[in-house]
């Protein structure tokens, strides 16, 4: 049998040892972690670093009482790697690094895509969207040691969330993030289960978001670099259209007509009018929930 080729990601420690970075990887004090840190000042599920688009990897702090650092400043939001970004957690510094070969092997694959994506399909999805509001007026308000514990410990809460009912971070957006389920079987279930829990999250009054829901078919192809899928189509634009709309109505939680259709009996709604999106053709429905 070939020897396997090693993951073109890592993250490097001070004595040379490495551990490879193969999607998300969650490093921390408990032994479930791909990454255990064995140090009382390193909370047991510390911060994760997040695989996302072609070559992106995040940084993202779960809410640490002692903090993660990158280059010597705390994380108080999800941050993007690059090659020798130094991270240090409690008594532990590592180097994030990402090979040449893997950059230069995906600017050739944007040009040749049968190369890149492999297995595009496309399928009916659940996009949501979370986004805190006022981003800057937290970071005036809370200081510089209490916003990345706030920070952090809402997108911890938001990550169980979305595991414990069946979805998928795909990408984290610095202030907030997109999740998705694959649209089969029993999903509308676990999807209501995750915006109430969501909405519970947001009535708790820690700190404001907005949460944003559609249902549609996207383009959906495997990385074989990553091992991971991406998310895209005019579906995924759509969500973050949706997004702004919710901000200029000033709407915590909002609905697509799609979204609304699908899980009516689960979840209850408000109708809001219709609306335009921009980009979009004509005035679309949405509902509050």
């Amino acid at each position: 049998m070939a020897d396997e080729l090693p993951s073109p990601v890592w993250l490097e420690q001070v004595d040379g040892g490495r551990v490879e970075i193969q999607g998300t990887c969650s490093l921390g004090r408990a032994p479930s972690n791909q990454f255990v840190l064995r140090d009382e000042k390193v909370s047991r599920r510390h911060a994760i670093v997040h695989a996302q688009g072609q070559n992106e990897f995040w940084l993202v702090d779960l809410g640490s009482s002692n903090g993660t650092y990158i280059n010597g400043r705390r994380v108080a939001q999800p941050i993007q790697l690059r090659d020798q970004d130094r991270i240090d957690i409690g008594q532990f510094r590592l180097v994030f690094r990402q090979s040449v070969s893997l950059n230069s092997s995906v600017r050739r694959q944007d040009t040749t895509t049968d190369k890149t994506v492999q297995d595009i399909k496309t399928c009916p999805c659940w996009l949501v969207v979370a986004d805190i509001e006022s981003s800057t007026l937290l970071s005036r308000r809370l200081s510089p040691d209490e916003l990345p514990v706030v920070t952090g410990q809402w997108f911890s809460a938001c990550e169980q969330i979305i595991n414990n009912c069946g979805g998928s971070i795909d990408k984290f957006l610095g202030d907030g993030f997109l999740a998705f389920w694959h649209g089969k079987g029993q999903t509308a279930g676990e999807v209501a289960r995750a915006l109430a829990e969501l909405k519970k999250v947001q009535t708790s009054g820690e700190l404001a978001f907005r949460v944003v829901a559609h249902y549609g078919r996207v383009y959906m192809g495997g990385l074989a670099t990553l091992g991971g899928e991406r998310l895209y189509g005019p579906e995924v634009n759509f969500i973050f259209r949706m997004e702004r709309l919710a901000s200029s109505l000033r709407q915590p939680c909002l609905l697509s007509e799609a979204a609304r259709t699908q899980i009516q009996s689960q979840l209850p709604t408000t109708a809001l009018g219709r609306h335009a999106v921009q980009g979009f053709d004509g005035d679309l429905e949405f509902f509050s929930f």
